[in-house]
C-alpha cells in the first residue's frame, strides 16, 4: 500500500500582485494545485472556490470527476450573483492516492510529473494551443518556449454551463521513492524538464526541493508559483 514518506509546498505571489494560486492537499490521500485566469483578482477568486470545494467533496468519497462538477456549479451560482466575475476560470492538476495506484487528472496548464532517479518518467500534457501545435508538429518544443500564446489555454474550469471533460491516467508504475511533484505554469517559468531533473537527481527531502524550487523562481518566475512535492514510500 502507498503511503508517504514526506510532503512539502509552497505558494508564493512572485513578482505579480495578486496569488491567483491555491492548493488543497489531504496528506496520503490527494493533493491538487489550481492557477486561476479572468483579470481583477478573479482568478483568485475562482481558485480558491474550485480548490476547496474539489477538496471537500473528495473528503466525502466522491470521485473527482464528481467534485469538479460540484465546483462549477459552485463557480456558477458565484458567478450568477457577481456578474463581473463571469470570465473567470482555473486550472486544476490532481492527484490521488488509491491503494498501489495514482489517479492523475488535470485540465490546463498546471501539470502533475512523476521522477524517478532523477529521471521524468511521466509528466501530463498541456491543454494549451502551443503544445497541440507541438503535438502536430507546426511548432517544436523550444518555438513554443517563446511564442506569445504560449499561455492560451484550451481546457479549464469555468463553470457549470461549460463542463469540462477532464484528462485523466491511472498510474501503476510506481517505486518506493519515486517522488511527484504538482504544479503551477508559474513554477515552470524557472526549470526546463532537464533542470527539473537535475533538482530530483539526488535523495534529498521534500523540504530541500521546495526551497531550491522557491530560490529559482524568486529569480526567475514572473507569475505566482505554487508547488507541491510529495515522496513515495510503501507498507506491506
Amino acid at each position: 500500500m502507498i503511503t508517504i514518506k514526506s510532503e512539502s509546498f509552497i505558494s508564493e505571489i512572485g513578482k505579480r500582485e495578486i496569488n491567483e494560486d491555491s492548493l488543497q492537499f489531504q496528506s496520503g490521500k490527494f493533493y491538487l494545485v489550481c492557477d486561476g485566469l479572468g483579470g481583477n483578482g478573479n482568478g483568485q477568486i475562482a481558485s480558491e472556490l474550485v480548490a476547496e470545494t474539489v477538496k471537500e467533496s473528495l473528503l466525502k468519497s466522491k470521485s473527482i470527476l464528481e467534485a469538479v462538477q460540484e465546483a462549477e456549479k459552485v463557480l456558477s451560482s458565484y458567478k450568477k450573483k457577481h456578474p463581473s466575475t463571469d470570465y473567470m476560470a482555473t486550472t486544476i492538476a490532481v492527484a490521488e492516492i488509491l491503494e498501489n495506484k495514482i489517479l492523475v487528472s488535470w485540465a490546463g496548464d498546471s501539470r502533475v510529473y512523476q521522477f524517478r532517479d532523477g529521471k521524468i518518467i511521466y509528466k501530463t500534457n498541456d491543454h494549451t494551443l502551443v503544445s497541440e501545435a507541438v503535438n502536430k508538429g507546426v511548432l517544436t518544443a523550444v518555438e513554443a518556449l517563446f511564442h506569445p500564446d504560449a499561455n492560451g489555454l484550451t481546457k479549464s474550469i469555468k463553470g457549470a454551463q461549460n463542463p469540462v471533460e477532464l484528462d485523466q491516467i491511472l498510474i501503476q508504475d510506481i517505486k518506493q521513492n519515486d517522488y511527484f511533484l504538482l504544479c503551477t505554469d508559474g513554477a515552470l517559468e524557472s526549470f526546463i524538464d532537464t533542470d527539473l531533473e537535475t533538482l530530483f537527481s539526488e535523495s534529498k527531502s521534500t523540504n530541500e526541493i521546495i526551497d531550491e524550487l522557491d530560490k529559482n523562481c524568486q529569480i526567475f518566475s514572473n507569475d505566482n508559483y505554487t508547488a507541491i512535492v510529495f515522496q513515495i514510500d510503501f507498507t506491506f
